[in-house]
């Protein structure tokens, strides 16, 4: 499946949306512009073309016409064709990408307190594939009633609606293509951030995420070597790190800060993780003797 890579910030803002039923014999007229058309079949076929590229956007397919190419319907409908078409805005693709290369892992570069300006990171949108429509249905029909009473009070929610679909078409993307268990180690690492301070319970976990906790643990284990309590202690020492850096509070407050109320255990668990005490990180990062 070709994907669409697209720098952010800023995000793909909206232009418009529309709903309408072709009947047969109608046909999508000639045009080039310099917006995105996202074309989305609800039932029927939508015969378009992109410049050379011939496609047939059957019932649950979706077809995103780029900017300044040329865009035709190289045959009319042959049946009753329902659609939703969405333009929106945002700066030509980096590239078009297999989404079976994205490097869904690679981390970004992450802005810190002296950053005046947000680092580039990229998102994915598939070019040309097929979706299930009851879950994006209910995005399409929330952002034509939004448009269709637009003010000062729907303009904002419906700009969020995009972006809210476009998250849905990504993760429709990458779960194609990543195994359930990477999803499943993805879903326990956002839990573990999610609920950092919160005491560690294994019961929790599992009705939140909706699996036996020996499972998610072997899913983690398998892409990280860590157990769930061993990450988040990892996330613990991480994020005490950066306050005994950035900020004055004193070791007892930042155990508490991270989740670690007992500041004795905070003191051992971070010397075990990186050899030295807290004051004595602090001291060094700060280039105290």
């Amino acid at each position: 499946m070709n994907c669409l890579e697209l720098t952010i910030p800023p995000l793909p803002q909206l232009v418009t949306i529309g709903h309408s039923i072709w009947q047969p014999g109608q046909q999508h007229l000639i045009r080039s512009f310099n917006v995105y058309d996202m074309l989305l079949v609800i039932r029927g076929t939508l015969f378009m073309s992109e410049d050379d590229a011939a496609y047939e956007v059957t019932e649950g397919s979706i077809l995103v016409l780029e900017p300044n190419r040329l865009h035709v319907g190289h045959r009319p409908c042959e049946e009753e064709t329902e659609i939703y078409w969405i333009h929106f805005v945002h700066p030509a693709p980096v590239r078009t990408i297999e989404s079976g290369q994205i490097p869904w892992s690679i981390p970004f570069t992450k802005s810190t307190n002296l950053d005046v300006t947000p680092h580039q990171q990229v998102m994915y949108i598939p070019k040309f594939t097929g979706l299930h429509i009851p879950v994006i249905l209910p995005f399409l029909q929330q952002m034509l009633e939004l448009h269709q009473t637009l003010s000062p009070a729907t303009s904002l929610p419906l700009q969020t609606q995009i972006a809210g679909l476009l998250t849905e078409l990504q993760m429709a993307v990458r779960s194609q293509y990543v195994s359930r268990s990477r999803l499943l180690c993805d879903q326990t690492i956002a839990y573990l951030q999610q609920h950092l301070t919160r005491p560690f319970d294994a019961k929790h976990m599992e009705e939140t995420l909706h699996f036996h906790f020996d499972y998610l643990a072997r899913c983690l284990k398998k892409y990280t070597g860590l157990s769930p309590l061993q990450y988040k202690h990892e996330l613990q020492i991480k994020k005490a790190k950066s306050l005994l850096e950035n900020t004055g509070l004193s070791v007892s407050e930042i155990g508490v800060q991270v989740g670690i109320e007992n500041t004795n255990y905070f003191i051992r668990l971070f010397r075990k993780q990186m050899g030295i005490s807290p004051g004595q990180y602090r001291s060094a990062r700060l280039g105290r003797a």
